[in-house]
């Protein structure tokens, strides 16, 4: 089939395998952070160097068109399951063993089937019984391991590497039952298919790793983008997002929703005495102590330096000073101090209001709780005090 002949198709896997490797292993330069790129890109490297060899065939050695080249080939297939387990953070080694393995079996069979029994045929049964094993492995592999490297068009990339097997068994089925073949560069279509399916493996591998990465990535950014990287817990823009929408939510639906603002008292002296790195690991210990101490439909923020919140979804103002006085004792509980550090304890003020109106936002409620709060601070702190018409 004209387009289809095997020099010609070796040269656009040169050429895909160069393009795919370079692209790889400016990836892995670029995000270090995850594995595989870089066994990806050498793995196009090898393909390609193995397809360049191929292309030259009867113009250079045979010991490097045949044995080189195939080898080459292989290894670089090998390299590319391997980069994809290593991105999905799967087991390697028994993967590795068997792969060295089968190219010493595969070299020392091409040396004797190209220099003392001269068999295409045998060659190319050999070459294709081991892209078979390891396409399907792959495959298995790709379908069955769950882990945070997840990837995406799993199905789609377990496909390719199936419909690679089965393209080499075809393989290894005409050639069996065919005649003697004199010049692989002139063999006939199903050989050309079967370079079409590694150029098949070599395109999914490659945009499956790729999108997954970036997937992954824009999780990363997300998680940083609401999270408070020290304490774990939302950071103040996650938090005036949940409480806009909470107050809107309890308005719709008539019912009450309490808002806590709670404050370390004189957090500044923990820092000059203790230091900062003490001071950071108090704000760890709070927001832990908090979190343990909250139901599971709570949410609570870091909303500034030693300043936190506490949305409390459909809890009238009763139930918002209890939870309060709860938090406050579980607060001032000694020893309040990382292990390693000097001994001390902490106190913290809170500040409660809840929202019964239908025309105060979530703006409205956060400024009536910190009045509260501030109420708090003036009465001797560590104590709770709600926002009412009669103490503001």
């Amino acid at each position: 089939m004209e387009g289809l002949d095997i020099r010609t198709l070796a040269l656009t896997t040169l050429l895909l395998g160069l393009f795919l490797g370079v692209g790889s292993l400016v990836f892995a330069r670029i995000h270090s952070s995850f594995y595989g790129f870089k066994a990806l890109g050498y793995s196009y490297f090898l393909i390609a160097f193995g397809f360049i060899l191929l292309g030259l065939r009867q113009y250079i050695p045979d010991f490097l068109s045949i044995i080189v080249a195939n080898l080459a080939v292989v290894a670089g297939f090998s390299l590319l399951v391997l980069g994809i387990l290593k991105f999905v953070k799967c087991e390697q080694q028994a993967f590795k063993s068997t792969a060295t393995a089968l190219l010493c079996a595969m070299a020392l069979a091409f040396v004797y089937y190209t220099y003392y029994q001269t068999s295409v045929n045998a060659r190319i049964i050999i070459i294709s019984a081991i892209i078979v094993g390891i396409s399907v492995y792959a495959s298995f592999k790709v379908l069955t391991t769950q882990s945070q490297g997840a990837l995406t068009f799993t199905h789609f990339l377990s496909f390719s590497f199936l419909y690679c097997a089965l393209i080499f068994l075809l393989r290894i089925y005409f050639v069996y039952t065919g005649p003697p073949l004199d010049d692989f560069m002139n063999a006939g279509i199903v050989h050309a298919f079967a370079l079409i399916a590694l150029q098949l493996v070599a395109i999914t591998s490659c945009f499956s790793l790729t999108i997954s990465a970036s997937q992954q990535l824009a999780k990363k950014l997300a998680i940083q983008a609401t999270i408070d990287s020290l304490t774990n817990i939302y950071n103040r823009r996650a938090f005036d997002e949940f409480a806009r929408k909470g107050v809107l939510r309890a308005q719709r639906e008539r019912t009450p929703i309490s808002l806590i603002i709670m404050d370390i008292d004189l957090f500044k002296e923990v820092n000059d005495s203790y230091g900062h790195q003490v001071g950071d690991k108090v704000l760890q210990e709070f927001s832990l102590r908090l979190r343990n101490s909250l139901r599971q439909y709570d949410i609570l923020a870091r909303y500034g330096g030693e300043e936190f919140t506490l949305l409390l979804p459909n809890t009238n103002t009763v139930t918002a000073e209890i939870i309060a006085e709860k938090l406050r004792d579980t607060i001032a509980q000694p020893v309040f101090c990382p292990e390693g550090s000097a001994e001390l304890s902490v106190t913290a003020s809170f500040g409660v209001a809840t929202n019964y109106d239908k025309y105060i936002d979530w703006q409205q409620l956060i400024s009536l709780a910190d009045k509260a709060l501030y109420h708090a601070k003036e009465s001797g702190r560590n104590c709770v005090k709600l926002y009412t018409a009669e103490a503001h």
